[in-house]
């Protein structure tokens, strides 16, 4: 029988509301470094939006190789919600889209010589995008990125973490472009520079915007994309840009980018977590483990980060999967929500706003059981039991090395 259950107050409730929404897209992007600087090529700010959409449900520590996503036609829409007066219906549009993002590729430029240029490669994005019904019977269109691009969405070296949330209010194409590769170098370079400053040539700046032979006339190009991307970048992103056009004799040679962090990013709380406080990528093997296990619940990403930044203690540090397991099953005895959408927003709720965890019974409910497995661990499973402790002091992906040795 379930104990007597918490009374959640109105704006809780739509908070949590909110958070089930937003928890239903896993935001977070991760491409290449190379592909983010060399890459050719020009989509519009829709196109862009689907591509990283799709690329944050890769998952690049368990997949192997890049695997068909069944995306529902309604969840298009809510992807692409800040476009829905451009799109005029997305049922209508569907088969252009599809035409469209089928036939766009991908410049990319390579080590090979011809008569001494070198000659470029070209990858389309997709291997196919077919109309099927997901396993809940709705229209949807089933996704195959190229397997030319595993190496820059699945073997990953150095690369940049977009956030998708801060780029879904953009309108251009050439804003979110841009958009990626100062995210990319001020995630390279903020430890040692305040302000960043890339400069392009002016058609190798087109040539990476995918305009080749364009806007000839200076003046277009710089009302059109410049000023364009300039706004959206400042207005929506944590990064603001400027640009200074250098001449030569009296034409336009190239483009000066001066760009650097704001401080909007610590009054956003959808951002806060991946960019100043814990990284997926310097989780510990627990750490992740409790990640997964709150994502698996229904929780967003960074969300689900800034939880794990709340749990400390060295009675916790190396089992916060184990802390995560002991506070969803209190969650499961009281909560009445039923929805796991629901569910997953009323967890984060209790847990970082009204810090129902915390409180002293709670906590040692959650003690007294992780005390417990402990010691059967340590007494029945030894080895585990010092996997665990070398694990805690290195990240995930350390660890990972260290058990293939």
């Amino acid at each position: 029988m379930k104990s007597t259950h918490l009374v959640i107050s109105l704006p809780f409730l739509m908070e949590s509301i909110l958070q089930t929404m937003s928890s239903s897209i896993k935001s977070v992007a991760r491409i290449d470094n190379q592909f983010v600087y060399n890459a050719r090529y020009n989509l519009s700010a829709r196109e862009s939006k689907i591509i990283l959409f799709l690329i944050s449900r890769i998952d690049p520590v368990r997949q192997k190789n890049l695997i068909e996503q069944t995306v529902s036609v309604k969840e298009l829409e809510r992807v692409l919600k800040g476009d829905a007066k451009r799109w005029g219906g997305l049922y209508a549009e569907l088969e252009v889209m599809r035409d469209r993002l089928v036939r766009k590729g991908i410049i990319l430029p390579t080590e090979i010589e011809v008569e001494g240029k070198r000659f470029s490669g070209y990858i389309n994005w997709f291997q196919h995008i077919m109309p099927v019904r997901d396993k809940d019977g709705n229209v949807a269109l089933e996704f195959l990125f190229s397997q030319s691009l595993q190496p820059f969405l699945l073997n990953l070296r150095e690369y940049v973490a977009i956030n998708f949330l801060e780029v879904v209010s953009l309108k251009s194409g050439f804003s979110i472009r841009m958009f990626q590769v100062f995210r990319a170098h001020r995630d390279r370079m903020s430890k040692y520079q305040k302000r960043s400053v890339l400069q392009y040539e002016l058609e190798d700046l087109k040539g990476l915007l995918g305009v080749d032979g364009k806007y000839s006339d200076y003046r277009n190009f710089r009302k059109k994309v410049l000023e364009v991307l300039k706004k959206e970048v400042n207005k929506h992103t944590t990064i603001s840009v400027e640009f200074k056009p250098l001449k030569k004799g009296r034409s336009i040679a190239a483009i000066q980018f001066e760009f650097w962090d704001t401080g909007d990013r610590a009054s956003n709380p959808k951002q806060l977590t991946l960019l100043e406080g814990l990284v997926f990528e310097e989780l510990s093997f627990a750490q992740l483990r409790g990640f997964d296990r709150l994502v698996a619940y229904g929780v967003n990403e960074e969300v689900a980060l800034e939880m794990l930044a709340k749990v400390k203690g060295s009675e916790l540090l190396g089992f916060e999967d184990w802390y995560f397991d002991e506070v969803i099953r209190i969650f499961e005895s009281k909560t009445n929500q039923e929805a796991e959408g629901a569910k997953a927003g009323t967890l984060v709720i209790w847990f970082l706003k009204m810090k129902v965890f915390d409180q002293n019974d709670h906590t040692a409910r959650i003690m007294e059981r992780l005390q417990k497995r402990k010691k059967e661990l340590r007494l029945r499973r030894p080895e585990a039991w010092d996997n665990r402790m070398m694990a805690k002091g290195m990240t995930w992906q350390a660890f990972e090395e260290k058990m293939k040795a």
